[in-house]
């Protein structure tokens, strides 16, 4: 039976959509016949448009969401990242895309990654060297305050952790875009309409500034 939603289980929107930067470079990466890990999948949108495209990708994640009763059942498995039912490089390519931070033994995390995948990791975490207005005003990105997160990435910190773990980085990048403008319209009380006009009309006049607020990482699997 597929569980409800619990007291500390992630947000209700993770997973249901995929995010540009993060899928494209999953596609560029993966070849035609590859099994690909979507591991922490969330509600599955990045297993469910793997699938699609003719790639064989199984969504993991530490919760059983709803939305995957209306998907492929086959599709998903309820696992602790730490302990993996799979064989020994049973996938090519794994996804992990903003659950490292979550890890209080993101060392171990990373060592059962390595066990059941053969080519690469692409993962992204929060982005906690921002440097952009809302500090200027003491404001902060919510994943600068989320209770659950155990760990707060830098470019430089998550390279070193991969690399300390035995793992080949290959890229670094940045994804997933945001505007704090957008933050101000939702706020104030106008008719969702006039909000949604005036952060449209902002971003085309170039009236707002934008940021990267997590970093995108491709690595190479350690040989064992």
């Amino acid at each position: 039976m597929y569980q409800s939603r619990k007291k500390n289980m992630p947000e209700p929107f993770w997973g249901i959509d995929t995010q540009p930067e993060r899928l494209a470079t999953t596609l560029r990466y993966a070849s035609p016949n590859d099994h690909i890990l979507d591991l922490g999948a969330g509600r599955g949108a990045y297993t469910k448009a793997l699938n699609l495209k003719g790639f064989t990708a199984i969504g993991v994640d530490a919760y059983c969401y709803p939305e995957w009763a209306a998907e492929n059942k086959e599709w998903f498995i309820q696992s602790l990242a730490s302990s993996l039912p799979f064989h020994g490089k049973e996938f090519e390519l794994t996804i992990f895309f903003e659950v490292l931070e979550h890890c209080a033994e993101p060392e171990a995390i990373l060592q059962e990654i390595a066990r059941v995948t053969s080519k690469y990791l692409i993962l992204s975490v929060p982005n906690c060297d921002l440097r952009n207005t809302l500090r200027e005003y003491d404001l902060a990105m919510a994943h600068w305050t989320d209770p659950t997160h155990c760990n707060f990435f830098t470019k430089e910190s998550i390279e070193t952790l991969l690399n300390s773990s035995g793992f080949t980085v290959i890229e670094v990048s940045d994804c997933y875009k945001i505007s704090p403008g957008n933050y101000f319209w939702d706020s104030i009380r106008i008719p969702k309409l006039f909000s949604k006009v005036a952060k449209k009309t902002c971003e085309k006049l170039n009236l707002v500034e934008t940021y990267w607020s997590s970093i995108l990482v491709v690595a190479e699997i350690p040989i064992r």
